[in-house]
């Protein structure tokens, strides 16, 4: 009997998102990746990574302003999107993910940054 392969993909932050991105559970997921795409400068922001180990359900993780119970996972500059500069796109892939909940964030201080980017989750279970 063989086990199924499943797909799975969250917008994490799209046009006229929020600054901080809702909890995405990602407990059975072998691999998960990021992709991060700017369609404008995105000046002296970072797009923040974060997990969470924490049990229960989204609504337990006490929402975007919640800064307990997460962790940096990775923090993704500005200038690293592309050669070139602040505008492009980048994939990152993290192998296995090792935590239950992600989400993203921008500084809100630069929330029109946030609706000039797509971060989109992709979870692939092996």
């Amino acid at each position: 009997m063989s086990a199924k392969h499943y797909v799975q993909r969250q917008v994490a932050i799209g046009s006229g998102s929020t600054s901080t991105s809702p909890a995405w559970l990602v407990a059975d997921y072998r691999l998960l990746t990021v992709s991060v795409e700017s369609s404008a400068s995105l000046g002296p922001t970072n797009v923040v990574i974060q997990g969470s180990n924490n049990d229960g359900f989204a609504s337990d993780l006490g929402g975007p302003s919640q800064t307990t119970g997460w962790s940096n996972i990775t923090i993704i500059q500005p200038g690293t999107l592309n050669a070139g500069g602040n505008v492009g796109r980048g994939i990152f892939t993290f192998d296995p993910p090792g935590y239950r909940w992600v989400r993203s964030f921008v500084s809100s201080t630069l929330h029109s940054v946030a609706s000039a980017m797509t971060v989109i989750f992709e979870g692939t279970s092996l």
